[in-house]
């Protein structure tokens, strides 16, 4: 075993001092034997091809994925609403499904996914969005080259071992029904990203998609089940930092802040890529539910030397700097969080409350 990840393995077994709850033991099958058997093949139709402007990757996935439901309105109206300014460099799938919900729809989102569950959602027609991993290949330095990238799953082929994607920025495939994927390449391009996926859906096609995700409808289960992929990795030895971040992730959305501080010190040691934080926000969560306002502050500053247009870490700047008691430069945060992204609903609220707290109103 590799002598580094030994002692990374031993570090979390310290500090988690448990184990992990029994429904979150098998990370590996997500299959609900209810279901019945998929197609060896499927491509959903019916979805419009959109080119994607610079850095506007999730709004362009997002469209494609509202095409699917008679979404007709134009790209461009879709970023005006979701991330208006122009250098917003990302969005999170929260932001995306909350315009999705302005057009009737509804939305889930997971971790943890696997090839056989986006073959199971595409087998019961619902086209899934996914964050990847794209390699600008600008520097040859894999984590400068790192960023981010949003693309829709809307097919499969088992004979040929591929997903199909509507891809804003590589295409739709040669013969414009679906850009080939292998799934042994896939996993590789998702890890970062937690695996997370995000389906959206019909009010009455609710008890379809529930069936098809199981155990897996259930937001606890699913992230208890995200953990149990990082801990399988951890005792098979192919951890690396990806797998220590995904582990703080699913660990912070659990709200168990101690532990998933851990993972991130951890994955934060090895070495992360430059634009890791300007996609998640775990880590913020995590550092800010132990108190450690600091790590908060010098993550944010990081991000803002790289670019100044995540608005994200300026509201977890104000966070940390509105529970030191610093509220005047918590409600300064605030006002470029809005200025960033006006349609940021946690930044208003948190600067309607730093406001009152300094007697503004």
């Amino acid at each position: 075993m590799n002598v580094r990840l030994l002692v990374i393995r031993l570090c979390l077994i310290l500090v988690f001092g448990m184990a992990l709850p029994a429904a979150a033991q098998d990370p590996v099958s997500t299959a609900d034997p209810a279901v019945s058997p998929m197609p060896p093949s499927m491509r959903l139709t019916g979805l419009r091809s959109v080119y994607q402007q610079l850095n506007r990757c999730s709004t362009a996935a997002l469209t494609i994925q509202l095409s699917y439901y008679g979404f007709t309105d134009s790209y461009d109206n879709v970023i005006r609403a979701v991330n208006p300014h122009i250098e917003d460099v990302a969005t999170r799938l929260e932001e995306m499904a909350a315009f999705a919900a302005t057009q009737g729809l509804n939305a889930v989102i997971r971790f943890g996914g696997d090839v056989d569950m986006l073959k199971r959602l595409v087998a019961g027609g619902f086209p899934v969005l996914v964050e990847n991993v794209y390699y600008d290949g600008v520097t040859g330095d894999a984590f400068r080259d790192f960023t981010g990238h949003n693309r829709v799953i809307m097919g499969y082929d088992d004979a040929l071992g591929v997903l199909y994607s509507y891809d804003s920025l590589l295409g739709n495939g040669e013969d414009g029904q679906g850009r080939a994927i292998p799934y042994v390449d896939y996993d590789s391009r998702w890890k970062p990203f937690n695996r997370d996926y995000m389906v959206l859906y019909r009010p009455e096609q609710e008890s379809a998609l529930q069936a098809i995700m199981g155990d897996h409808w259930d937001l606890t289960y699913n992230l208890e089940h995200s953990v149990a992929i990082s801990q399988q990795e951890l005792d098979e030895s192919r951890a690396d930092s990806y797998t220590l971040f995904n582990m703080g992730e699913s660990l912070a959305r659990l709200g168990r802040f101690e532990e998933a501080a851990a993972a991130f010190d951890q994955a934060r040691n090895i070495g992360l890529p430059v634009r890791m934080f300007w996609y998640q926000y775990g880590a913020f969560e995590a550092y800010l539910g132990v108190g450690r306002f600091d790590d908060v502050l010098t993550i944010a500053r990081s991000v803002i030397n790289d670019t100044p247009g995540v608005e994200e870490v300026y509201y977890y700047a104000a966070l940390a700097y509105e529970a030191q008691g610093d509220l005047v430069r918590a409600e300064a945060n605030l006002e470029v969080a809005m200025f960033r992204n006006q349609f940021y609903g946690d930044a208003a609220a948190a600067l309607t409350r730093v406001r009152a707290a300094m007697g503004g109103g």
